[in-house]
């Protein structure tokens, strides 16, 4: 019995174990990864559309959000209460109904209260940092400048 616990002693204090490779990020340098994901907040403002090319410039769109759990992610983790930024929503003019700029359709959707407005001038939209309003949705003009959430995915569109 001694002899097994005196070799089991020698052979774990005399082997040196190799810690394991540092992971390698499969996103961009300056964007978080979160599943097929990666989510860049961009806290220069711009305009909408200003934004949506940046993005595309990048490889990627304005963020789309299709599930709880994606919101919470990008609410938290990307946006982190800095400013209201940019998102990937846009309303259509032709019938007014939503789509986002990375053809995902809406089938998810966290509007703050009484939005969205639709007030004419008003059609994209935007996450609030705001403390009492974290994560929710605005429609606002188009033409105001904000910061701005980029994403790139390896997901394909249904």
């Amino acid at each position: 019995m001694f002899f097994i616990l005196l070799s089991t002693l020698l052979l774990f204090c005399c082997i040196s174990i190799n810690p394991p490779p540092p992971t390698h990020s499969p996103c961009p340098s300056g964007y978080i990864s979160w599943y097929l994901n990666c989510y860049k907040l961009v806290e220069e403002a711009a305009t909408w559309d200003a934004a949506q090319t940046a993005c595309a410039k990048a490889g990627g769109n304005l963020a789309s959000i299709d599930m709880s759990y994606d919101q919470a992610f990008v609410a938290g983790v990307v946006l982190q209460g800095k400013a209201d930024a940019w998102i990937g929503l846009k309303r259509k003019v032709q019938n007014g109904s939503y789509m986002w700029t990375d053809g995902w359709p809406v089938f998810f959707t966290q509007w703050g209260p009484g939005e969205p407005s639709n007030l004419e001038g008003e059609g994209c939209v935007s996450m609030h940092a705001s403390y009492f309003f974290h994560g929710t949705w605005n429609d606002t003009k188009c033409s105001d400048p904000k910061p701005y959430i980029c994403k790139i995915s390896k997901a394909i569109p249904h």
